[in-house]
């Protein structure tokens, strides 16, 4: 892929974007060590939007695979799930950090947080902000155990792994790169990432 624009984000930066039907978005992790948080809202609107909960009953799975067409939570395809580069771990399950949980979990460090980074977004782009849906966690580990309880891992992301998402319609993309290391799910430091976006109809290149 040849993307039309690379935008880097360091840990605790955002991005968004508007995409239109076709474009290729590619989620790049440069060190292997960065979770990135993914939201996609249609249109300008905020009433509709990537679900993880939908996801999880449209696909009967707690972990989506490339092939994948992931939903809003009016069940409409937005984003068809194109390249996976990783072993498959990307997190359904958890909220975006903010800083109210960075006190539950006696964090005092208050580092720019996913939840905060997202209503900014938003804002600025002059779309209200009603709530903050559960992301996709794209390169966080997590797994439910067999009990029941959630379980998280370090990230076995490796440096240079991506995931590559095609959008089904026009959509708001944000992605914030997080800061957090509560439960070292970085697998150490957060490194930071990188979003690849290439528009239909320019020349292609699958490498």
């Amino acid at each position: 892929m040849r993307p039309n624009v690379i935008h880097s984000l360091k840990p605790g930066e955002v991005l968004g974007v508007t995409v239109s039907q076709g474009t290729k978005v590619r989620v790049v992790n440069p060190q292997g060590h960065q979770v990135v948080d993914l939201w996609a809202f249609v249109g300008s609107s905020s009433t509709e939007y990537l679900s993880m909960a939908h996801n999880r009953t449209a696909r009967y799975t707690t972990r989506f695979r490339a092939g994948d067409v992931l939903v809003s939570n009016r069940f409409m395809p937005l984003l068809r799930f194109a390249k996976d580069t990783t072993d498959g771990f990307h997190d359904s399950f958890h909220a975006a950090c903010s800083a109210q949980s960075y006190t539950f979990f006696g964090d005092e460090q208050q580092y720019p947080n996913c939840e905060d980074n997202l209503r900014r977004t938003l804002e600025d782009a002059g779309i209200d902000f009603l709530i903050t849906p559960s992301p996709w966690n794209l390169f966080e580990k997590s797994f439910v155990n067999e009990d029941g309880s959630l379980c998280d891992g370090e990230t076995s992301a490796r440096a240079g792994d991506f995931v590559e998402l095609i959008a089904e319609c026009e959509l708001f993309m944000v992605f914030s790169a997080c800061r957090s290391t509560i439960g070292d799910i970085q697998n150490g430091e957060p490194a930071g990432a990188e979003i690849w976006i290439k528009q239909q109809g320019t020349t292609e290149d699958d490498s």
